[in-house]
């Protein structure tokens, strides 16, 4: 492998852990999940269990590309990588609406009224992409706002495939997930509180401080557990926890690329 191509491996990698891709797969976790603490087989979710994936794709990769101010400063390598790949990504990006839309088609009986109203409701996500930027420098609103379109996403394309009713069960899955998302959230806000507090950003985590913002995540993540084993017994418990393992170890990951570009000139 020449030089060249072992760098575009590189920065291949870079990409998928420093723009969180990898959010967009362990999302299907998250549908399977919901499903099983539903009492629905997940395969019967059909392409319900990946269509949040390249909502969330288009989603990140969005917001990654508008490079805002305070990622030069937090996160100066995926700036780099954004900046040199911009059209690519921003190619994926289209396509991944464009799949996003389709499986919509194909899925939801859009030529009645109710399949209109529930094509405007799988595109309710996207507010939260409209108004996001708006939403930073207040603490814990920004974090509560995707923690809502997460735990909305997953909860929809469960309950809309498979016809389940509206239920206290999917509306106590919905504050699991809320619960686990926004601790997940804050808890990558204590990474970028230095560049957050220069421009301006005030963050929950800023103002816990990392020893209070870990005692919140531990607290709200054991409360998602908590409610998952109620619903669905202990293997959808643990199922809960080998999805926060598993988004632990790729932010582990995203953290040491990170790390070990910060010395070098990009």
């Amino acid at each position: 492998m020449t030089r060249s191509a072992f760098s575009e491996l590189r920065d291949l990698a870079g990409l998928f852990f420093q723009l969180n891709v990898w959010l967009s797969l362990v999302t299907i976790v998250m549908v399977s999940i919901t499903a099983m603490a539903l009492h629905v087989p997940p395969r019967e979710v059909g392409v319900g269990l990946v269509a949040p994936s390249l909502l969330v794709y288009f989603v990140y990769v969005t917001e990654r590309r508008s490079v805002p101010d305070e990622d030069v400063i937090n996160h100066p390598y995926r700036t780099w990588l954004v900046r040199k790949y911009r059209f690519p990504l921003h190619v994926t990006e289209i396509l991944a609406l464009v799949a996003y839309e389709l499986l919509l088609v194909v899925t939801l009986p859009i030529r009645t009224a109710g399949g209109v109203g529930l094509m405007v409701l799988a595109h309710l996500p996207l507010v939260v992409l409209y108004f996001y930027a708006n939403l930073k420098g207040n603490p814990g609103l920004d974090s509560l706002a995707v923690a809502v379109a997460w735990a909305y996403l997953v909860v929809f394309f469960v309950v809309v495939p498979t016809g389940i009713p509206i239920s206290i069960e999917v509306v106590t899955v919905f504050l699991a997930w809320l619960l686990i998302v926004f601790a997940g959230v804050e808890a990558r806000n204590v990474e970028d509180v230095q560049g957050d507090g220069r421009m301006g950003n005030e963050t929950l985590a800023g103002w816990l401080g990392p020893t209070g913002t870990l005692a919140l995540e531990l607290a709200l993540k054991l409360a998602g557990v908590a409610i998952f084993w109620g619903l669905g017994g202990s293997r959808v418990a643990l199922l809960a926890v080998f999805y926060m393992l598993l988004v632990r170890g790729s932010r582990s990951l995203t953290e040491r690329k990170r790390y070990t570009q910060r010395n070098q000139k990009i």
